[in-house]
């Protein structure tokens, strides 16, 4: 059903808040695992059981948070191009369609993350200023790595070896654009964190997934349109 004048505004608005919200708890619900090894992890505070609820974090990636942020990356991607969208069903059908391949994408992605997070507090553990500074500049470069071969995910149809190939030229082809996603998403993450904690469970990952789909689609289209 259509409505006019101010009715209609209303509508959009609240449609598009119901399909943020539903889709963001959707997207928890799929992350349950990982929520409960996260809140274990932050409440931890022996070093062995810390280690421990890291390393089980790091393996249940690939195979739980990678499949569902790649659907709801998926669902979200609808929802830009004005597509009907049977949200649960929806959500169901990009997790268990695209599941290889986000596995393949997860298992990459956090073994990269690893290696970083350990060379990171090992650093920080020697008291290196300048080093200590270069990781968090290449975990800044990382993230907004990561959601551009989110984004990709659902934008290209390539094989994994290639989609990352893509996302490395697309990113550093729009490097301001690229920063700008990144600075906003951090900007975001501590504005949820710190001041709008009651939003997290209905719009962080949606907005923050919805964002990186508007500068990637600004970006990959620009791409494509310089070419000869």
């Amino acid at each position: 059903m259509q409505y006019a004048g101010l009715m209609g505004r209303f509508y959009v608005i609240a449609d598009w808040v119901y399909k943020f919200s539903f889709a963001n708890i959707i997207w928890l619900v799929f992350n349950i695992p990982i929520i409960f090894v996260l809140f274990n992890l932050l409440l931890a505070d022996e070093i062995a059981v810390i280690l421990v609820l890291f390393a089980m974090m790091l393996w249940l990636s690939p195979f739980v948070f990678f499949p569902s942020t790649i659907a709801l990356f998926s669902v979200v991607n609808q929802f830009i191009k004005n597509e009907e969208v049977k949200l649960l069903s929806d959500f169901w059908g990009y997790y268990r369609g695209n599941y290889k391949k986000s596995m393949k994408i997860g298992a990459i992605c956090t073994i990269f993350w690893a290696i970083l997070i350990i060379d990171f507090f090992y650093v920080l553990e020697l008291g290196n200023v300048v080093l200590t500074y270069v990781f968090i500049v290449l975990g800044f470069f990382a993230l907004v790595y990561n959601l551009h071969i989110f984004s990709a995910a659902v934008n290209i149809d390539s094989k994994v070896r290639s989609l990352l190939k893509q996302v490395a030229i697309i990113m550093f082809g729009h490097p301001i654009l690229s920063m700008s996603l990144g600075l906003l998403s951090l900007a975001f993450f501590y504005l949820i964190t710190q001041w709008l904690t009651f939003l997290f469970p209905l719009f962080f990952g949606s907005i923050l997934v919805f964002l990186s789909l508007l500068v990637f689609i600004k970006s990959y289209t620009n791409l494509e349109l310089s070419r000869p």
